[in-house]
């Protein structure tokens, strides 16, 4: 069962781990060895039980973020580049972290896919779903700044308030780090800096990003398991081997689009 979840006007899915064995049941990622041809369908499959396309990144822990607006045969950037096709319900990958998408008047506007496995999964909301983003902030990302600049991207579109909702992740408990990356981050952002559950040096990846978020006057919402700890999440510390999970976003539509609710895939 894939459904929707109502959530600040727009509507979130998490995949997870599928039943089975190996460590890369469920994964929707196409960089991680997995086969590429299950990989697609996985994603089509997933776009299809959504009932929307899905809009996928080609992530490389920058601090890029672009912004989509409808075009004539498809979602283009605010740039003008149109968005390449990648297979049934599948758009892109766009080479970027984030993703901010204006929905406002746009009838099945494509669903926003962020993929992790430790990592921050990000997700934004604004003017009653209507603009919404999704981000990837790992440590190098979420340090050099790639929150500020979807906020930003974000209210370049729209007035009034946002909403942010932070995906499952490591935890400062778990995140360990040597010592002098601990203090080098803390440096970038104070207070990011953690202590193990073993005592150790971490960085609280989530944490740092709600307080940033919220200092930005962002309302935050935190989903708070620990991808090392939950069974049924990809993590790459638990396994460098692991598959990926994906956060996905999906705006309101304007057209009440009923096939938003829950669906066999």
């Amino acid at each position: 069962m894939i459904s929707l979840q109502p959530w600040a006007g727009a509507r979130v899915h998490l995949t997870e781990v599928d039943p089975g064995t190996g460590a890369l049941c469920g994964n929707v990622g196409l960089h991680v060895g997995d086969d590429e041809e299950t990989v697609r369908t996985r994603r089509a499959a997933l776009a299809a039980a959504l009932g929307r396309s899905v809009v996928w990144m080609n992530q490389t822990h920058s601090t890029t973020v672009e912004t989509i607006l409808p075009g004539e045969s498809g979602p283009v950037l605010a740039s003008g580049a149109r968005l390449d096709r990648d297979g049934a319900g599948q758009w892109g990958p766009v080479d970027c972290d984030g993703i901010v998408i204006d929905a406002r008047g746009w009838s099945r506007a494509p669903c926003l896919a962020v993929q992790t496995a430790d990592c921050l999964p990000v997700v934004f909301s604004a003017d009653a779903g209507g603009v919404v983003a999704a981000v990837h902030a790992g440590r190098r990302g979420l340090l050099g700044g790639i929150l500020a600049r979807a906020v930003d991207a974000i209210r370049a579109r729209t007035r009034g308030p946002i909403r942010a909702l932070i995906g499952p992740a490591i935890c400062g408990g778990c995140y360990e780090v040597p010592e002098n990356l601990a203090e080098a981050s803390d440096l970038r952002m104070p207070g990011i800096r953690a202590l193990t559950s073993w005592g150790t040096p971490s960085l609280d990846l989530p944490g740092a990003a709600a307080r940033f978020l919220t200092a930005r006057g962002v309302e935050v919402t935190r989903d708070g398991r620990c991808t090392l700890e939950e069974l049924d999440l990809f993590s790459y510390r638990a396994n460098p081997a692991c598959g990926r999970q994906a956060l996905v976003i999906a705006a309101a539509s304007p057209a009440n689009d009923q096939s938003l609710r829950s669906s066999h895939a």
